[in-house]
């Protein structure tokens, strides 16, 4: 088994006692779950809401494989170039969240604690702006370069594409960290998505509306992108993301970091 593969495994270990994902083994189980038009390029060998993987391959051709999963507090997630390079990889200890970017010449380390911490202080608390938390490692200027790579350019369309199959952040856990992601690269690159229609029961009603210019609305701007959280509605993950953006915090509000996935929805 590929080292990779026993990574993932320990991990998942952990995620879920009574869980045992084998990575290379032959008996994966076949993907279930909603499978509605939209999933051009998509190919899904696990699909389950603690994690999925899978590969994808957009209309110009660009290929990605991407691997993620989600219980609880843990998150594991690796997406990588068609040729194997490790674009972007997350993974939880006992004690922090740990980020790897484009074959680990840029690490990041964040303490549990911390983030623990900003959720208990709800919006705009003093520790989400103080980020003293986040430990960097090598060449910074990584992050930039990592958004111009055509794989980075894809991520908005394989998310959207898992959405219209029905693999939403809120139902499907497991996909989170990519549409978090892949929001990140839309909002930083301009691109523009078409949006999904939202079921008439998340349609009609929020708990919470969003508010000072779509403030909490996950999404480009305005431009709601319903699979993320299920809905149009405010949520905390995304006003995260969006208080940072307003606060000029650059590297976490444009810049591929997919931090703002320790913050669910």
């Amino acid at each position: 088994m590929s080292a990779q593969g026993d990574l993932v495994n320990k991990l998942l270990l952990v995620l879920a006692s009574s869980l045992v994902f084998a990575a290379c083994s032959t008996n994966e189980p076949a993907p279930t779950g909603p499978t509605t038009d939209g999933n051009e390029g998509v190919t899904l060998r696990i699909a389950t809401p603690d994690r999925i993987a899978g590969s994808y391959v957009d209309a110009r051709g660009v290929g990605i494989t991407f691997d993620a999963a989600s219980t609880g507090e843990d998150l594991f997630l690796d997406v990588r170039s068609a040729t194997g390079h490790e674009i972007m990889h997350a993974e939880t200890t006992q004690t922090q969240y740990l980020f790897r970017y484009l074959d680990s010449r840029l690490t990041l380390a964040i303490d549990k604690a911390w983030v623990v911490q900003v959720k208990s202080e709800g919006d705009d608390g003093p520790a989400m702006k103080d980020t003293s938390a986040m430990h960097w490692t090598g060449d910074m200027a990584v992050l930039d370069e990592m958004i111009q790579m055509p794989e980075v350019r894809s991520l908005p369309f394989l998310s959207r594409a898992l959405g219209a199959m029905g693999y939403d952040g809120q139902t499907y856990p497991s996909t989170l960290a990519m549409h978090q992601m892949a929001k990140q690269s839309a909002e930083a690159l301009g691109i523009d998505v078409d949006p999904l229609p939202v079921a008439p029961d998340k349609a009609d009603f929020c708990t919470r509306p969003t508010a000072n210019d779509c403030y909490g609305m996950c999404g480009n701007g305005c431009s709601c992108w319903s699979w993320v959280c299920g809905d149009c509605c405010y949520h905390t993950g995304c006003a995260k993301h969006d208080s940072w953006c307003r606060s000029g915090q650059w590297y976490y509000c444009y810049n591929i970091t997919a931090v703002i996935a320790l913050f669910g929805c």
